[in-house]
């Protein structure tokens, strides 16, 4: 009897323990539901269901925790589910950790701060950069520091698989790397700037890169060589109660033997006021410069003005129009130059 009181107050001593270190585990999911006018050479108007983000949060132990984020994104011809992050966050020591798995590169404002969620975004779409220049996503080791001393000083050190990898395999024994630093000396406010490196012994780009060796704008013969890829980002953000400003600006420097140094620039500004809590008009502008001897994203040159409003109807709801008027000009195709008017409607939710 003495036997069997002293098993059961041990089991029940054990699951106790076990119930205590349960995870404290958060789900949240977001999408969006959009309208879309395009008056160009072949006139489109649409509706569109964008991507679904579900967001999921957990703290394991005291200091380590677990970050996923799974999208699910209209492909050639439905829709396919992707792992945008997936992330365990071990904090050693203050505001210092080591983070390990799919991260978004923190390169710039909005790819360190935003997630797939369009909810939080303060226009309709993502920078143009995002599309050609940018590598949102890098798989592998970060250090990070966060609201150190009296500027709030923060730091990111990334060592991961390359542009060229996938989510599952790096074919050569090549690594990207990372080093960024920001501040937020006052309320509202923080300055950023970053460095990355990448060497692709194939000119190829994974699925994840945000960026491919064959856009669209081009129809000539691909590069199969070796690429060395720098990028420099430099962010101001600012949002305050009344003013939102937020400014990315972006250099590349793609170096081949065949063509050499290609200088590429991308730049992002965005300025919204806020009226009355809910309402918010804002102004875009938005541009991309590749260079003629470009042989990785292929030469071309995107320009975007824009004008939007938002109204949110509380934290989990809001409504965006904007008015867009775009240019694209294709450098290697003797400067043809194409200007499309766009008319855009989101309705972006969490849940």
């Amino acid at each position: 009897m003495k036997i069997h009181l002293t098993l059961a107050l041990c089991s029940f001593a054990f699951l106790s323990k076990l119930y205590a270190q349960k995870p404290e585990t958060q789900l949240n999911g977001f999408g969006h539901l959009q309208f879309t006018y395009d008056r160009s050479d072949e006139n489109q108007a649409y509706f569109s269901i964008g991507e679904h983000d579900f967001f999921v949060t957990s703290k394991l132990r005291k200091n380590i925790s677990f970050l996923g984020e799974y999208v699910f994104r209209f492909g050639t011809s439905s829709y396919l589910p992707s792992i945008e992050r997936s992330l365990l966050k071990f904090n050693y020591k203050g505001n210092h950790s080591i983070i390990a798995g799919k991260i978004h590169t923190p390169v710039n404002y909005w790819n360190d701060v935003y997630h797939h969620g369009r909810l939080f975004f303060p226009t309709i779409d993502r920078p143009l950069s995002f599309s050609y220049l940018i590598p949102l996503h890098t798989l592998g080791i970060q250090m990070q520091g966060q609201n150190l001393g009296e500027l709030n000083f923060g730091y990111d050190v990334v060592l991961g698989n390359g542009i060229s990898s996938t989510d599952v395999i790096q074919g050569d024994q090549n690594f990207s790397f990372t080093a960024a630093m920001h501040m937020k000396p006052i309320d509202n406010l923080r300055i950023g700037m970053s460095y990355y490196h990448d060497f692709l012994s194939s000119n190829v780009s994974g699925g994840h890169s945000g960026h491919s060796n064959a856009p669209t704008h081009y129809t000539g013969p691909l590069y199969k060589g070796a690429v060395e890829y720098h990028l420099g980002c430099l962010s101001l953000a600012y949002f305050g109660n009344k003013v939102e400003f937020l400014s990315e600006a972006t250099y590349n420097a793609s170096i081949t033997d065949t063509l050499g140094r290609a200088d590429n620039a991308a730049g992002f500004v965005y300025t919204g006021f806020r009226i009355a809590d809910k309402h918010v008009p804002y102004l875009i502008a938005d541009y991309i410069h590749v260079a003629d001897n470009d042989l990785h994203t292929y030469p071309f040159s995107l320009g975007k003005i824009g004008i939007g409003y938002k109204y949110e109807f509380n934290h989990l709801l809001n409504l965006k129009a904007q008015i867009e008027y775009q240019e694209q000009i294709h450098n290697h195709s003797g400067h043809v130059a194409h200007d499309k008017l766009s008319v855009k409607l989101q309705l972006a939710y969490g849940f």
